[in-house]
């Protein structure tokens, strides 16, 4: 029998391994092919088209993409406020989007990426910003 001990270290050791591989799960980005996917869904869902079948998967992926465009909206238009007021922001990371919703942004980035046959070997984060950045420049 296991001394109280081994056990303890045992049981450290066992959940120091599920610790790291949950924060390693997360830490992994989306490619852009799965945001487009993630957002298709959802767009074809706030247009009421309930034909795909749902689960709790494509619910989370659904809540990713508008979490995802939503942030990033705000944060591109916050330092695009800011690049106005003579801070040094790199223009490619401003977009203007006041008076812009979310939806509409979903919408015109399926558009622009549903002719891109190299969406796999982006990451999402980075194809958003460069496709908001020149779809509403920040002047």
């Amino acid at each position: 029998m296991y001394s109280n001990s081994k056990c303890t270290k045992l049981f450290l050791l066992y959940f120091f391994l599920i610790l790291s591989n949950i924060k390693y799960s997360f830490s992994i980005d989306m490619n852009a092919d799965e945001l487009y996917k993630s957002c298709s869904d959802y767009y074809k869902w706030v247009d009421k088209d309930y034909s795909i079948p749902v689960n709790d998967k494509i619910l989370f992926n659904m809540g990713k993409c508008q979490g995802v465009i939503e942030t990033l909206g705000k944060t591109m238009l916050t330092l695009c406020y800011e690049r106005k007021r003579n801070v040094n922001i790199n223009k490619n990371l401003t977009a203007n989007l006041e008076g812009i919703k979310t939806i509409e942004i979903i919408e015109k980035f399926l558009r622009f990426a549903y002719t891109d046959s190299k969406l796999r070997s982006y990451s999402s984060s980075s194809y958003l910003i460069s496709f908001i950045s020149k779809s509403w420049p920040c002047k």
